[in-house]
């Protein structure tokens, strides 16, 4: 993999129909989707949801998607935002275990250099105090994944929005990767249209508008 963009891996092929699997020539953006859910994201769906019995019982449902139309869907049944136009929708996936579910959109910059997730999880509403440390910590165990870019924080603020009556802290952080590239880094968790839902942005700091980003949070609807 090379470290040049956040990605190694062009998006040479898009996949006709949803599908379960990685089909051979899909990008790296739906390849990253799926190792995160299937590494860390099942686990978090069933800690947050309380689910705890054997693999075999799992009655799991997925579903990938690359296609433009599809991914917004997916992103108008998380939350109402308006994400900026420098932004392209990437991958999608929908995910359902027992009668509980994820959702997930996934943006690039025009760049390349970074990525927007957008994620949503069924579970109660008074889980959402722990939620973003369950978001992190499962994004955090990831540090044996190639694709995802752990970044060693060298700075950090919070910033206080106010969504539907609700005051929360987004985590604004800046630090620098393996190779000593700068990045910003923006997490949060909101309430979205059905669920807690979850932000995480990471942008190469040439790249990084956070005027842009502020109004993308505040425009959460």
């Amino acid at each position: 993999m090379s470290d040049d963009n956040f990605y190694s891996e062009e998006n040479d092929s898009q996949s006709d129909e949803f599908s379960a699997q990685p089909k051979q020539g899909m990008s790296t953006g739906v390849k990253v989707l799926l190792i995160f859910l299937g590494a860390g994201g099942l686990c978090l769906l069933l800690c947050c949801g309380g689910l705890f019995f054997a693999v075999r019982n799992m009655d799991i449902k997925m579903q990938v998607t690359e296609k433009k139309a599809e991914i917004i869907t997916i992103q108008n049944e998380i939350v109402d935002i308006t994400v900026p136009d420098t932004f392209n929708p990437k991958a999608g996936v929908t995910f359902s275990v027992v009668g509980k579910g994820m959702k997930m959109a996934l943006f690039e910059p025009d760049s390349g250099q970074g990525v927007l997730i957008l994620m949503s999880i069924t579970v109660p509403d008074d889980g959402m105090i722990d939620m973003e440390k369950e978001f992190r910590d499962s994004l955090n165990n990831q540090n044996q994944n190639q694709n995802h870019r752990q970044l060693d924080i060298t700075e950090e603020k919070q910033r206080e929005f106010t969504i539907k009556g609700k005051k929360l802290n987004f985590t604004f952080a800046e630090g620098t990767d393996k190779k000593g590239n700068t990045f910003h880094q923006v997490t949060g968790v909101f309430p979205g249209k059905s669920s807690p839902a979850f932000l995480m942005l990471q942008i190469q700091s040439d790249e990084y508008n956070e005027e842009e980003i502020v109004k993308m949070i505040e425009s959460i609807k």
